[in-house]
């Protein structure tokens, strides 16, 4: 009786179509845009992907991982959202590794979402251009020294606040550009461009503690000389003052509140 049953029901043929018929739903779909993000993450590790790389089109994508275009379509959004793929209209997608703007949203998340204090940030960036500095004196080419010969001049000639800022952080991102390292790079930048408004009114308010600029810009030029001349001493001597006043001007803002 059993194989007069199976006899009865038609063998299920398997489905045609091109990758945009295919029928996805549900999981499946969810599963399939996968295949995507593992296709350009293997692709990187064995060194096939590297930036500037183009991707095939998405209809080759869809008939050699065998899924629907709507499922590359996603999988390709998912890692331009992270920072992997730049998708450039009319042109195609492009392995970017742009992360700054990820990691500086991810930090602003973090911020509001843990409770992270002003305290903790500028402990971080002390950690990073403390260890920044051991490396660039190393390591710092004729180029970048040369950016930080510009930028203290710069800064001693700066006319309006703005301008103090824009070479502060001129010369702190140079100095971890300078070590070379792109990890260490990529999170400073990030650090930074979230912390731009905090900088600023931290930078106004050490300044209006002080008398003059002449103390903070004494630091700037001890951290700018000691990558030049390689004197780690000086260096970390520099970025120990200027976190320093950061401290102090900060606790005393603090007593007035």
């Amino acid at each position: 009786m059993n194989e007069k049953l199976e006899n009865a029901v038609p063998a299920q043929k398997p489905e045609k179509g091109t990758p945009e018929q295919r029928p996805e739903t549900g999981a499946s779909e969810q599963k399939s845009y996968q295949k995507v993000v593992e296709y350009v993450n293997q692709g990187i590790q064995d060194r096939k992907l590297k930036p500037g790389d183009r991707l095939p089109a998405e209809r080759e994508l869809a008939e050699e991982l065998d899924i629907s275009r709507n499922s590359v379509r996603e999988g390709l959004r998912v890692m331009e959202n992270i920072g992997i793929l730049d998708s450039r209209r009319g042109s195609g997608n492009y392995v970017s590794m742009n992360f700054d703007s990820t990691m500086t949203d991810m930090l602003a998340s973090m911020y509001v979402l843990k409770g992270i204090t002003e305290s903790q940030l500028t402990e971080y960036r002390f950690a990073i251009e403390w260890m920044a500095m051991h490396l660039a004196v190393q390591r710092a080419g004729e180029e970048e020294k040369e950016e930080l010969r510009e930028a203290i001049r710069n800064l001693q000639e700066a006319k309006t606040e703005d301008e103090r800022i824009q070479y502060d952080r001129k010369i702190h991102q140079t100095m971890v550009d300078a070590t070379h390292n792109e990890f260490m790079i990529t999170s400073y930048r990030a650090l930074t461009n979230f912390m731009d408004s905090y900088i600023r009114s931290m930078r106004r308010r050490i300044i209006k503690g002080m008398q003059s600029n002449h103390q903070l810009e004494e630091t700037h030029r001890l951290l700018v000389e000691g990558v030049i001349s390689g004197d780690l001493e000086m260096g970390l001597k520099g970025i120990r003052g200027h976190f320093d006043y950061i401290d102090q001007f900060k606790d005393i803002e603090e007593m007035r509140k």
